[in-house]
């Protein structure tokens, strides 16, 4: 019950603030902008997109209802010099006062958005409803015949001089090569933005091709409609302008020599730099630094997209900045042109790199407290890390961590039962180490780099002690556009030993799938993985996209070499014969899952975001079911807030044992929350969670645990609030998880929410750090 006390004082707050008299703060003659509403008589047209034009927008709500912010402000009195007052106002939010100014410039800049979209008769019409101090605004828009493109020609129309110019320096030529690529297209709409994209993507292409002083603003658009054959279309002329200031805008560069400025301190002038700094030549390359040269050459030349003596890219530029950065050793990059005397139709450039490194040393301290599933868990982690350890880019951290944590476990009587400590060495290097193919071109457009890592856990709880050892090698590379970044760990290898295994704990154990998570066993994978995403750095106020998806295959390596080589296998029955690799069982698998989320923007106090999740394990040969540590499980504060970790399914079962173990071969999850601003740093968010996990292999004999035809009648259904505290670098999460569905009861009965087997009286709360998806 304490579960619904909490949530009946936060509604209550919600009810309270909503209560408050919104239009507390509108003077006389003054009216309270309530509601703005946009009717367009053509479903077509994106609604929001016409919002956007709208330029006085009521006050922010919450809960689509709640003007949260407003209530804040309301709250404060009347006295500003008043300390709290002035709190009050700068966390809240003053009432919007309807302006009939602001009115009219909406519909003006609607009506221009429209003009831009080809509706070029379109109406818009205003009506105000005041009631009670407010006021209620209506847009009605009548978008009327597009006008649309008839047909497109990439030169002046008949009658107009041809810029000579550019047409003998060659520029013309390459530009009409490159007209197939347009974005233009027939019987579509006369868009201004299809037209500034086209324009962008012209400019683009010609300075890929040399084209150093080429603008977009040398290219201009021409519409006829008088010479059209039907009404409400147009004739589209793309051309580049005559009149250019400068002859040199449609001239080619080449790049003649290449400077990189190691250590590059913006207070220097050149002048200082030429007369202090060392230099040397690297392949052409000079290199200027103080001092010491404390980066090896090689290693940023290769990371360089540029190359000396060849024409002038603009996309290379771009690529080398995300090159560089990528290496994170350097705070500031910058590139930097400078056009020089040359012979010739063709022009030169002199570039020079400017780097300011950072430092090459660094620690971090992390302490943390948890109270995960109703776990309770202090913990902490030290880890040392070096951008630059060899000279050569490499970043080698070291890591130790520890743990002490409450696990539910009947009978326990400790404050902590639960110990785990551990330790990891990583290197991670720019160099590509692929000894038999050396894929010159690959690494100058992906950047790859080659990560080893070692790490050793020791895991004591009331059960068992659980040690593994890993290590690790692999490959990292991603894309110029940073949307996608690519994972291939070619070794993956976990030793894990399970000692001072209770007994009775495993007598306890019913069911022989279960037991096997807690032998010994010895994991060889290789594991590959793509994530992709279009959020912008910095970039809040925006819906984005977010992918990934893993593959990984273990054991069919090792299995074909003791196959070859006739090794044994042993085991205490035929049925159950394995190999072993150093002493233990080595498993035999393949898994995949993929998952996806949609984060949508609403407004600056308003987002939904969205996960699916899906994946699969496979096992089979050497080792019948899945690791422990490979196995999907339900619940925790990341997933299926409502069940605590490893405590739903598989499928309906209903699990009887002492120590949380309830795992899957499948695992289907859905999850949406509704996140929103309140005060200061605090967010509140509303949730629902919806999955399961199931069992796909022979071995499981509980009931109701393999997935069958029945499978979506077993789908846990959650739900609950939360409460998070957001300093942007830090984020600490509190949720209270609410059954609603619980499948593990009788068909028929598993709807909880106001009944013992669920609901508020059997709520989670969970703390975590960070979003959970």
């Amino acid at each position: 019950m304490r579960g619904a006390y909490k949530i009946s004082f936060i509604l209550f707050i919600f009810y309270f603030l909503y209560s408050c008299s919104p239009t507390k703060y509108v003077g006389k003659d003054e009216y309270l902008l309530d509601h703005v509403k946009v009717k367009v008589d053509d479903y077509k047209l994106n609604r929001s997109d016409v919002r956007r034009s709208i330029r006085q927008k009521p006050n922010t709500r919450i809960l689509g209802t709640v003007r949260f912010h407003l209530g804040l402000y309301n709250l404060s009195g009347r006295n500003e010099k008043k300390k709290f007052n002035q709190w009050l106002r700068r966390i809240g939010e003053a009432p919007v006062i309807y302006d009939p100014f602001l009115t009219k410039r909406s519909v003006e800049q609607i009506e221009l958005f429209l003009h831009n979209k080809g509706f070029y008769q379109a109406e818009v019409h205003d009506t105000v409803y005041y009631k009670k101090k407010r006021a209620n605004v209506e847009y009605k828009v009548k978008v009327g015949p597009v006008t649309s493109i008839e047909s497109i020609k990439f030169d002046a129309p008949e009658g107009r001089p041809e810029n000579r110019i550019a047409e003998e320096s060659g520029l013309m030529a390459n530009y009409r090569r490159d007209t197939v690529n347009t974005l233009l297209e027939k019987n579509a709409p006369l868009d201004l933005d299809v037209l500034d994209d086209e324009r962008e993507r012209i400019t683009k292409a010609l300075r890929e091709k040399g084209y150093f002083n080429f603008s977009k603003n040398f290219i201009r658009f021409m519409a006829d409609t008088s010479t059209v054959k039907k009404e409400n279309m147009a004739k589209v002329f793309v051309r580049i302008v005559e009149n250019a200031v400068d002859s040199n805008a449609y001239k080619r560069y080449f790049v003649r020599n290449i400077s990189v400025n190691f250590d590059y301190d913006p207070l220097v002038s050149a002048e200082q730099v030429a007369a202090t700094y060392n230099s040397l030549v690297y392949n052409g390359y000079t290199i200027l630094y103080k001092d010491k040269l404390k980066i090896k050459p090689k290693m940023i030349i290769e990371t360089i997209q540029l190359q000396r003596m060849e024409l002038y890219d603009a996309q290379r530029v771009i690529d080398t900045y995300v090159r560089l950065q990528a290496l994170n050793l350097f705070k500031l990059v910058n590139i930097d042109f400078k056009e020089v005397e040359s012979d010739g139709e063709v022009k030169a450039l002199d570039c020079t790199i400017q780097l300011s490194p950072v430092k090459r040393q660094s620690y971090n301290v992390f302490l943390e407290g948890t109270h995960n599933s109703g776990n309770l868990g202090v913990g902490g982690n030290f880890t040392y890390n070096h951008r630059n350890v060899f000279r050569a880019g490499e970043n080698i951290s070291a890591s130790v961590w520890g743990s002490l944590r409450k696990e539910q476990v009947n009978g326990e009587g400790k404050l902590f039962n639960t110990t785990e400590i551990g330790a990891e060495l990583k290197l991670v290097t720019p160099q590509f180490w692929m000894p038999f193919l050396r894929m010159k071109d690959f690494r100058r457009n992906y950047a790859p780099k080659t990560s080893i890592s070692f790490s050793y856990s020791y895991e004591y709880t009331p059960y068992y002690t659980r040690s593994i050892a890993n290590a690790r090698f692999g490959y990292l590379w991603r894309k110029a556009d940073k949307k996608w970044r690519y994972n291939f760990d070619l070794i993956d290898l976990n030793y894990v030993l399970m000692k001072d295994v209770d007994k009775s704990f495993i007598d306890g154990l019913k069911n022989e799938y279960i037991k096997n998570a807690y032998t010994d066993h010895m994991i060889l994978s290789a594991v590959f993985s793509a994530t992709f995403t279009d959020q912008l750095l910095n970039a809040k106020a925006m819906n984005y996209n977010y992918f990934r998806v893993n593959v990984e295959t273990s054991g069919n390596v090792l299995n074909a070499i003791d196959r070859l080589s006739g090794g044994k296998k042993t085991g205490e029955s035929l049925d159950e014969k394995y190999y072993k690799l150093l002493g233990v069982r080595y498993a035999q698998f393949v898994k995949s899952d993929a998952e996806y989320r949609y984060n949508w923007y609403i407004n600056r106090a308003n987002s939904l975001v969205g996960r699916f999740f899906v994946g699969c394990g496979y096992p089979y040969g050497n080792m019948k079911v899945l690791p422990f540590e490979e196995a999907f499980y339900g619940g925790g504060a990341n997933d299926m807030r409502a069940w605590q970790a490893r405590t739903l399914g598989p499928g309906s079962y209903l699990a009887t044992e002492k120590y949380p173990n309830s795992v899957g071969d499948f695992k289907l999850a859905a999850n949406i929350e509704y996140r929103f601003k309140l005060l200061w740093l605090l967010e509140g968010a509303l949730f629902l969670d919806a999955g399961n996990v199931w069992n796909i292999n022979p071995k499981e004999t509980r009931h109701g645990a393999k997935l069958n035809y029945n499978f979506f009648n077993q789908i846990a259904i959650g739900t609950g609030a939360g409460l998070r505290l957001n300093a942007n670098f830090f984020l600490l999460r509190f949720d209270l998880g609410i059954k609603l569905k619980d499948p593990a009861l009788p068909a028929g009965q598993r709807f909880v929410l106001f009944n013992s087997g669920g609901g508020f009286r059997r709520s989670v709360f969970n703390v975590a750090i960070g979003y959970p998806f």
